[in-house]
């Protein structure tokens, strides 16, 4: 509508345009749903299946780790165990004591997940199908879907990091904005999970390598660095020193203790005090040392040397500076002294990711155990622990945890019930539908092929999300132990990278015959054909 003082076209305030003029407004805003209608059809089933999540476990679910993250939103105190930076997110929800925005947050973190790989591939020339394919596993496994309804750091943490790659994978050599932003994403992510710390170092070796530029470069550096040295600076007001935890150290005992032994090392008496008698076979899981009293059968009346140290089972006092400083030692020296017991574990813990069945795990240490799956019954009343309760008045941490699930959640708590018949289809779909350890295994090595096949082009633009995705599946059994659930972060990178192993330059064509001729030129006597 013209505007009759000015003879613009200017829709006059107050005014609204005719009929026939807001029929293309409406057109444009479904463009895309008509367009991609493949997808569209994808996404709404995808929404629907979380939907049924939402109705089958009313509000969210829980594990032990999640009443730490309510108690710190709501404390505002760093954890010395893990960072804050996923309590900031529930901090955020707290004005509104009620469970189901945080879950409706992660669930649209997990569709949009699957949106921007979907955007990426198609914007690197994939057909609708090719790029579908690889959104699946994070649109549709049950595994993600139970992570992203649980009181959780994963999701966030998953959510940052995709995002972050798909931006920087956008155009071959991003603006300066866009590398702030990836930067600011990055760093955010090392906030919420400590497995997280390398991936500023993994991302600026990629945009190196892709020669994006000195000022762009420092631009990414300089905005990842930024919101770790605020944190760190947080950190050192209650703890005294700069760091994000004071944990590494335990964690990293945690995992020599599958194969150290004194005898071999030899180790200095300031940290004697952390050996083990009992043999490798006979002590807990790595992914439970840290927190375990005892032994395991027959030695389950010896105690562990990390309890021996306080005569505590209070596991706060494994995460002071001395004890993480004393573990931190302990770990390297077992590592240097006993260099290829510790490469057998990571690599024995790493092939674990990729059998094809799921490993049975009564006690959650694998991630696989009933805290990390659909449940009911007495089976879900038992993961509450009873320090969240008000069993024991007089315990002061119980007293504060049970308050901020109350101002968290509500008056209900946010407390998990399973409704019918919504829960028992989730748990029959948990059967069948998750991505296979082989299966990832195989989208790895597709990965793998597209930077091999780009190897002029040190990887080209399929470099970075392969390098994040290998980190997230090798990182955890480095410096932890193994968990199912710590492998659902490298999914959608690594799912990523094996569509980009047929990507091309943005609306060039893309096959399998392409990257097949591309294999044969830089490993034949071909000559090199250019890459995005």
């Amino acid at each position: 509508m013209s505007n009759a003082t000015t003879g613009s076209d200017r829709v006059v305030p107050g005014q609204h345009p005719p009929e026939e003029e807001r029929v293309p407004q409406l057109a444009r805003l479904s463009r895309p749903a008509v367009t991609h209608w493949q997808f569209a059809v994808v996404l709404a089933a995808a929404i629907v299946a979380r939907i049924i999540v939402i109705l089958g476990y009313p509000p969210v679910l829980w594990f032990n780790d999640s009443y730490n993250y309510v108690y710190d939103a709501v404390t505002h105190i760093p954890d010395a165990i893990r960072p804050n930076g996923y309590p900031f997110l529930i901090d955020l929800l707290l004005p509104l004591h009620n469970a189901y925005p945080l879950a409706v947050l992660q669930a649209a973190m997990g569709i949009t997940m699957g949106v921007l790989i979907y955007a990426l591939l198609r914007h690197r020339g994939l057909p609708w199908w090719g790029a579908i394919l690889p959104a699946l596993p994070v649109l549709f496994d049950s595994y993600e879907l139970h992570l992203e309804h649980m009181v959780t750091a994963d999701t966030l943490f998953i959510f940052l990091g995709t995002v972050a790659v798909v931006i920087l994978c956008w155009s071959d050599r991003p603006s300066v904005p866009v590398m702030a932003a990836g930067g600011l994403l990055i760093g955010y992510a090392t906030l919420v999970r400590s497995v997280g710390q390398p991936l500023l170092v993994v991302v600026l070796v990629a945009m190196l390598v892709r020669r994006v530029g000195w000022r762009r470069l420092a631009t990414l550096l300089v905005a990842g660095i930024a919101p770790i040295v605020a944190y760190m600076a947080w950190f050192h007001g209650t703890y005294g020193n700069y760091a994000l935890t004071e944990s590494s150290g335990t964690f990293l005992y945690s995992r020599v203790s599958t194969f150290a032994e004194c005898d071999k090392m030899n180790p200095p008496a300031d940290i004697r005090a952390l050996c083990d008698p009992t043999p490798p076979s006979l002590r807990p899981v790595a992914g439970g040392y840290l927190w375990a009293s005892f032994e395991l059968w027959p030695d389950n009346h010896v105690s562990t040397p990390l309890y021996r140290l306080d005569q505590s089972a209070d596991v706060s006092m494994r995460f002071t500076p001395q004890v993480n400083g004393m573990a931190e030692k302990f770990a390297r020296d077992a590592i240097l002294a006993q260099p290829y017991d510790y490469l057998r574990v990571v690599i024995h813990d790493t092939l674990h990711t990729f059998g094809w069945n799921r490993q049975p795990d009564p006690n959650n240490y694998y991630g696989n155990g009933p805290a990390f799956q659909f449940v009911s019954g007495s089976t879900l009343d038992n993961l509450i622990p009873w320090w969240t309760t008000l069993q024991v008045p007089k315990d002061t941490a119980a007293v504060q945890t049970y308050m901020a699930r109350q101002d968290f959640g509500g008056p209900g708590l946010g407390q998990t019930t399973a409704v019918q018949p919504w829960q028992r289809l989730l748990q029959i779909y948990q059967r069948y539908f998750y991505l296979r350890g082989t299966l990832l295994g195989l989208i790895v090595l597709i990965g793998a092929a597209g930077v091999l096949a780009r190897w002029r082009r040190w990887g080209g633009i399929g470099l970075l999300p392969w390098l994040v995705g290998v980190l997230m599946i090798v990182l955890p059994p480095m410096t932890a132990g193994f968990s199912y659930r710590y492998v659902l972060a490298a999914v959608p990178t690594a799912c990523l990278a094996a569509g980009l192993a047929f990507a091309r330059r943005p609306g060039d064509k893309s096959s399998v015959g392409a990257l097949a001729a591309d294999l044969r030129r830089h490993f034949g006597r071909g000559v090199a054909v250019d890459q995005e």
